[in-house]
């Protein structure tokens, strides 16, 4: 069943199509959430922020839109927001990492895996519009013109916020790892 279809449901009164949403996109909002976040329990505190208030707010759903980028521009607006808010400084990295492949000898899973920790940390350091912009862009890999609406600015704003983005990463990697 599609998502227009489940959003009709819910509309209608059936609680249960709503359940088969968060189902669907329970992983893709807290990997969102915990990459703008970097802390996990706050990640799953946000990420059922972002559940109620679609559940709340069906009805201002388009569904001629893609649900799964309305509900992750939703949970990254949350997400800014709540940092604004929370206004502190410490941040923890990504703690899953994705397996290795099988082809890669002991070192270099090793190298790779603390490459992925320095990202993850240098990604933590940019500012967060920066961040937000990289991670819906290429974790989530929403077109620009989505990245933009979902955090209101114009194009332009955003990829010059992708190319600082990917300035800094690189400059960073480049000292740390050498």
């Amino acid at each position: 069943m599609s998502d227009a279809e489940l959003v009709n449901q819910c509309l209608q009164g059936d609680t249960t199509a709503f359940d088969q949403l968060v189902e669907r996109y329970r992983d893709r909002v807290f990997s969102l959430a915990f990459r703008i976040l970097g802390e996990a329990d706050w990640a799953q505190d946000l990420m059922q922020e972002s559940f109620l208030r679609a559940y709340t707010r069906l009805a201002l759903y388009d569904p001629s839109q893609s649900f799964a980028t309305w509900l992750l521009c939703l949970t990254a607006r949350l997400c800014l927001n709540a940092r604004r808010n929370r206004n502190t400084e410490q941040q923890k990295m990504e703690r899953a990492l994705k397996a290795m492949p099988p082809s890669l000898t002991w070192e270099e899973q090793l190298y790779e895996r603390e490459r992925q920790r320095t990202l993850q940390r240098l990604i933590l350091r940019l500012p967060p519009n920066q961040r937000t912009a990289l991670l819906l862009h290429y974790y989530e890999e929403l077109p620009l013109q989505q990245v933009a609406q979902a955090l209101d600015v114009p194009v332009g704003t955003v990829k010059t916020w992708l190319y600082r983005a990917r300035e800094s990463l690189r400059q960073w990697m480049e000292e740390e790892l050498g």
